[in-house]
């Protein structure tokens, strides 16, 4: 081989391994750009840290949701947020990981709702996170595939498909705690029921461990219904949720349904509801009563820590107590407000005392008169 070809072939070589490492590092390229880094690196680890995430869209819609020194507040209803909604959006969010590069057209943004949030015509949503003096930004757009969503920071020309998909939705009532109550049936000892129209009754259950309520005045020649029908107004306040919060203005009005639940560890929870229109609401006042908790003090533990078998069942078969900080979270969240609740829920809580009754008997049918 002349000293010519070497050198030819030799070049040639080079330009085939410097071929190989472009098209090697070009295929590393488009592996990356096709996804499987986080979207924001550093947004994990400072989670702990987070103050605030502020959701909003360029139609005026907007929630922020603040971490006070008792747990996530919405701050535009001065109202708990759900904290365990907020905890899902922060750790979707921190787990976002690009699955593929799209468009940096910004003549295609609006095609996956990627825009700046910025006009009311916009799709997007702008997500922002703080935590002390850092801030994260996304657009976080339309969904794809029921799994993905479609993503633009602000400040970059490239949008994304992202996974996990995130739900930002801005509606302050998505994100607010709607849970009032939830209290078996069981614990409750009595119900007052104050109708704005109609008569005033009493349900009770004498002591812990009694199955059935029982209905107080029984009109003369009626009878009351199934003990199942009257016991399910003792259930009204398990997962008592509401549709809204509103902030109490003015005074309640004239036709105002009242009804106290008394339970048997001394928690009572007075409610007031009227109708206006299609729409029900509720107010929540809640208090302790030492007088009322003591009647039905449960057995002293160490009495029913028993060495015999026998004592022991009757230690299990002791009722369970029920949340003891159901008046305390009621207390520091329903002054001032007013609760929009699903007419069914209404209905329930504040039963017409004719809705406890057994039906009258049909009257007699007449014979018709022979001619």
């Amino acid at each position: 081989m002349t000293r010519k070809n070497f050198l030819t072939l030799a070049g040639a070589a080079a330009v085939l391994l410097i071929a190989g490492l472009w098209v090697s590092a070009h295929k590393a390229r488009q592996q990356a750009d096709l996804g499987g880094g986080a979207v924001f690196d550093d947004l994990r680890p400072a989670l702990g840290a987070l103050a605030e995430i502020r959701l909003s869209k360029g139609d005026g819609s907007r929630t922020t949701l603040k971490r006070e020194k008792d747990g996530w507040t919405v701050v535009e209803r001065n109202y708990p947020a759900d904290p365990a909604r907020v905890r899902e959006l922060a750790l979707a969010l921190a787990g976002l990981k690009v699955v593929e590069r799209k468009t940096s057209d910004p003549a295609n943004y609006a095609k996956l709702g990627v825009e700046p949030a910025d006009s009311p015509t916009a799709t997007s949503t702008l997500v922002e996170l703080v935590a002390g003096k850092q801030t994260w930004d996304l657009i976080v757009g339309k969904a794809a595939d029921g799994r993905a969503v479609y993503v633009r920071k602000p400040k970059d020309a490239a949008s994304a498909l992202a996974e996990p998909l995130v739900t930002v939705d801005p509606d302050q009532k998505r994100w607010v705690d709607r849970l009032v109550t939830d209290i078996p049936g069981t614990d409750v000892h009595e119900i007052s029921v104050q109708p704005a129209a109609g008569s005033a009754y009493l349900l009770t259950r004498a002591k812990r461990g009694d199955a059935d309520l029982v209905l107080s005045p029984v009109p003369k020649g009626r009878n009351s219904a199934t003990s199942m029908a009257l016991s399910s107004q003792g259930e009204a306040l398990a997962g008592l949720n509401f549709d809204d919060v509103h902030a109490l203005e003015g005074a309640p009005p004239a036709a105002t349904d009242r009804a106290t639940w008394k339970l048997f560890d001394g928690q009572v929870i007075e409610l007031a509801g009227h109708r206006t229109g299609d729409k029900t609401f509720v107010t929540v006042a809640a208090h302790r009563d030492a007088a009322l908790a003591a009647q039905f003090a449960a057995p002293d533990d160490a009495k029913a820590d028993a060495k015999t078998d026998a004592k022991a069942d009757a230690k299990a078969a002791t009722p369970a107590k029920p949340d003891a900080q159901t008046v305390e979270r009621l207390a520091g969240r329903t002054t001032g407000v007013q609760y929009e609740i699903p007419a069914y829920k209404y209905d329930a809580l504040f039963k017409a005392q004719e809705d406890l009754l057994e039906k009258p008997p049909a009257p007699p049918v007449k014979a018709a008169k022979q001619k």
